[in-house]
């Protein structure tokens, strides 16, 4: 199947965090949501909910994350959700 576009996932991230578009576009399909965007534990909360409004029931970024291992989460990647995403649709 093919992946969401990561440029969703980023417009998904900026609409949470509350970052503007400058931030935006230097956001690349490996850039890290933890250690580059520094993205807090209720913002991965919203952007869950935003991602199952965009892509359906099927996408559900709560439950990928809690099976994650802790260095998985710290390496999970904006390409990482564009790929959860595509997954779902």
């Amino acid at each position: 199947m093919a992946a969401a576009p990561h440029q969703e996932i980023v417009e998904l991230l900026r609409q949470v965090t509350g970052e503007d578009e400058t931030w935006a576009a230097a956001v690349t399909p490996s850039t890290r949501v933890d250690t580059d965007l520094f993205v807090d534990s209720l913002e991965l909360v919203a952007l869950s909910e935003a991602m199952r409004q965009r892509y359906g029931q099927r996408v559900d970024l709560a439950a990928y994350i809690a099976g994650l291992e802790l260095p998985e989460l710290i390496e999970l990647t904006v390409g990482d959700l564009a790929e959860l995403a595509g997954a779902g649709t």
